[in-house]
């Protein structure tokens, strides 16, 4: 019984140890599993993540770039950016290679990548479709592809001064892209790419959906036919003339918008950076001159406007050799006696000029100069604006007085020029010039950007003075004859500025500024336009050079702007013609050759004979009926290929085909509709009227 007890109380010390065997396994890998779960939960469950998912930070969608009537000038596409996984990659120095010359890239440096211990590298983004596919052909395991918004500019290098361009990073490098960089830039955001045991992608496509962030979009006031047309006219003239560079600008001198603004040489923003960076400058708006003559009406004006001269009044202009101190000033176009007030303008008398600059003193022509708006910014939204120079009367030479008046010894940018002369062209009103017409949110909300008035500069009576001797500039013997256009009244003056050489502080002799500034319908200006071209070759005198390219513009973009000329009106049968007759003549003048008419809710018959009519011959119909949509758009400069019309049954013109964005309703704006008060701030409000 004892050794059977014995053996009893052996068996449950035996049982006892295994089930304190088994209590203490179940408590290890109880603690085992608190530890993995709650102490180590959260980086075992990251580490797992890194391990079937990559998280990328991606760039936003911009906004879009659009011109006055909606047309896109910049907008952002998905395109292919490439990355790897450098521990998928088997062959490295054989992917390295080829990914290097498809990419253009240097086959080292994509070596380098792909030998980093790091699980995401970029190899390169923002790649044009037809180098993506031929990379992808080669299928390399480890290299992959995700979408990210790359911008385009379909008009290529329509506009790039103004525009700019964006880096790799979606942010704005250069003028309306920087300028306005923090409403065109969207919020960067995060997107997480899933793998599968292989570290492969599952979904490599495009990683943006209707929810992702976007910039707001940006409607300017250019115009993008204005501006085709400005840009290829400076461009012919730069090339025919060997200058090195050429400068235009297009305001309506109502309103302060500018409708055109070019620089030659440009570039194509898609590939800015096969460029040097000093065509980027936009000159309009960051470069400086000596204005030379096409000053001289400032002066003038101010001489008016304060009672110091009156219009009738002659100067003696010293034979054409005027002493001071201890310089001569010469009138290069011939040696004058007594010349009048328009004469001195008509025949670009500099002693004439300097003298006028005498009578008005050196306080009071810096006052009207500044009011004028020179030597400040004018606060155009765009970068790097230059205030230009004018020197207070503390730092005048004693010569400062005679050579200021004929734009020697101040320098200014092509905008404040273009800016000035519009208060002249709009009854004496200083304007801020505006390159922004509307900010669009995408929720919808649209910001308007009304005009504004900063300061009346010149009495209306200057101004229409001022009109009138600017005239005479253009007409019979003037310097500006080339700048005479059939149908339209035009008043101008020309400039042919001496270039300083920086290194001897004096002037180059053979190395001048070419320009001509004016506006035309000259008693109603649609438009103020400034032509400028640098140390031109083959004929230095703005008369010349600038003055016809002003008129080759300007004969394209009046008609295109509905500006009837006096031919068209003098053709009407009528002897006082009606509203709807000028209504004609101005659609008339819209069908011309070079462009291409809206066919919109017309027959085929109709429209082959309009397009006959602008010298179209090459038109693709579709369907029957009306036409209800095109290609090219109405009003696009029609270079090559074929005009397709779609036609429909529905008379109203409807279609239900996707449409390009467009703008809200356009608001047509007048100073003539503003109400002034008369209030003149300019240095003699003594001789204010009302606006």
């Amino acid at each position: 019984m004892d050794s059977v007890k014995r053996i009893h109380e052996e068996h449950l010390v035996r049982l006892f140890i295994i089930y304190l065997c088994i209590m203490a396994g179940f408590a290890l890998v109880l603690s085992k599993a608190f530890y993995l779960e709650v102490i180590k939960g959260r980086s075992y469950a990251e580490l797992a993540r890194k391990q079937y998912s990559r998280e990328v930070t991606l760039l936003p969608a911009r906004g879009l770039i659009m011109d006055r009537d909606g047309r896109i000038l910049a907008q952002s596409v998905l395109v292919d950016s490439f990355y790897a996984d450098p521990s998928k990659v088997k062959n490295k120095s054989r992917a390295a290679v080829i990914t290097g010359k498809i990419l253009h890239l240097d086959a080292d440096a994509v070596l380098k990548k792909l030998d980093s211990d790091r699980q995401f590298v970029w190899i390169k983004r923002l790649v044009d479709p037809d180098t993506a596919r031929k990379l992808m052909q080669y299928h390399f395991k480890g290299i992959y592809s995700l979408k990210e918004y790359r911008r385009f500019y379909p008009d290529l290098k329509l506009a790039s001064g103004v525009l700019g361009f964006v880096g790799i990073d979606s942010r704005g490098l250069a003028g309306i892209e920087l300028s306005l960089d923090k409403y065109l830039s969207g919020i960067p955001f995060s997107a997480v790419i899933d793998v599968d045991g292989r570290n492969s992608p599952i979904y490599t496509g495009d990683l943006t959906d209707d929810t992702s962030p976007s910039g707001d979009s940006v409607v300017t006031t250019l115009d993008l036919n204005v501006q085709f047309i400005l840009q290829e006219a400076l461009k012919k003239a730069v090339s025919e003339q060997g200058a090195k560079k050429g400068i235009g600008i297009i305001m309506n001198p109502e309103t302060g918008e500018v409708l055109a603004m070019a620089g030659i040489p440009d570039f194509n923003p898609n590939v800015y950076t096969d460029y040097p960076l000093s065509v980027f400058k936009d000159t309009a708006i960051e470069n400086t001159y000596e204005p030379g003559s096409i000053f001289k009406p400032f002066v003038i004006s101010a001489a008016l406007d304060a009672g110091v001269i009156s219009q009738d009044q002659k100067i003696f202009c010293e034979d054409g050799h005027y002493k001071v101190y201890n310089i001569v000033i010469k009138d290069a176009e011939g040696d004058y006696n007594m010349l009048s007030i328009g004469d001195i303008l008509k025949y670009s008398s500099n002693i004439g000029a300097a003298k006028i600059g005498e009578k008005l003193g050196s306080s009071t022509l810096y006052s009207y100069l500044k009011h004028f708006g020179f030597g400040s910014q004018t606060g155009i939204e765009l970068p790097g604006e230059s205030p230009g120079i004018l020197n207070p009367v503390s730092k005048w030479s004693g010569v400062s007085i005679d050579t200021i008046p004929f734009g020697q010894g101040v320098s200014a940018t092509p905008i404040q020029l273009v800016t000035a002369m519009s208060a002249i062209a709009n009854g004496g009103f200083l304007l801020a010039p505006q390159i922004i017409k509307e900010i669009r949110k995408p929720d919808g909300r649209v910001r308007t950007f009304q005009p504004v008035i900063k300061r009346r500069v010149i009495s209306e009576h200057t101004a229409e003075i001022m009109t009138d001797m600017m005239i005479g500039v253009v007409s019979g013997g003037g310097t500006g004859v080339n700048a005479q256009m059939n149908g339209y009244t035009v008043a101008g003056k020309t400039g042919t500025a001496q270039i300083p050489d920086p290194l001897t502080g004096t002037y180059y002799k053979n190395r001048f500024i070419s320009s001509f500034l004016g506006f035309v319908p000259a008693h109603k200006p649609k438009i103020v336009m400034l032509i400028m071209l640098v140390d031109p070759l083959k004929n230095p005198y703005g008369g010349t050079s600038a003055a016809p390219v002003f008129k080759d513009v300007a004969e394209k973009v009046l008609p295109y702007l509905g500006v009837p000329s006096r031919l068209n009106i003098m053709a009407m049968p009528s002897d006082k013609p009606s509203s709807v007759d000028i209504e004609q003549a101005q659609l008339n003048g819209i069908t011309q050759t070079g462009f291409v008419p809206d066919f919109k809710g017309k027959t085929m018959r109709a429209v082959l004979q309009q397009a006959k009519q602008a010298g179209i011959n090459n038109v693709v119909l579709k369907g029957s009926g009306y036409a209800v949509e095109q290609t090219p758009r109405p009003s696009t400069p029609y270079l090559e290929g074929p005009v397709v019309v779609l036609f429909s049954m529905n008379p109203a013109g409807h279609s239900t085909a996707a449409a390009v964005p467009q703008p809200g309703v356009q608001h047509t704006r007048s100073i003539k509709k503003t109400v002034y008060v008369g209030k003149h701030d300019g240095p003699n409000p003594a001789r204010a009227t009302k606006g």
